[in-house]
């Protein structure tokens, strides 16, 4: 198994933010703004190689209110893989 630098594991929890944050940058955010809302593996996040979580509530709401904003057509939400049980979530604003 590949060990993760401590920089790589800082940002992985940096990126996993509040539903609040997700929300104020809702409000604010412009057409074609970018944001990482969630790093790890949605679908269960107790495995995720990077700051595993058994918050399972927190990433679920999370994960809601971005599907949500999307249903809004307020964003397009896009993936992209790191590596086995690691992505990075993006939300863009439209």
């Amino acid at each position: 198994m590949k060990m993760l630098s401590k920089d790589l594991i800082d940002a992985s929890v940096r990126d996993m933010m509040s539903l609040k944050a997700y929300q104020t940058w809702i409000n604010k955010s412009r057409k074609r703004d970018k944001i990482t809302y969630y790093r790890g593996y949605l679908v269960e996040p107790s495995i995720q190689p990077i700051a595993p979580t058994q918050d399972r509530k927190r990433v679920e709401k999370l994960q809601k209110a971005a599907y949500d904003s999307y249903l809004a057509n307020l964003v397009t939400l896009v993936q992209k893989r790191h590596g086995r049980f690691d992505y990075e979530y993006i939300a863009v604003r439209k």
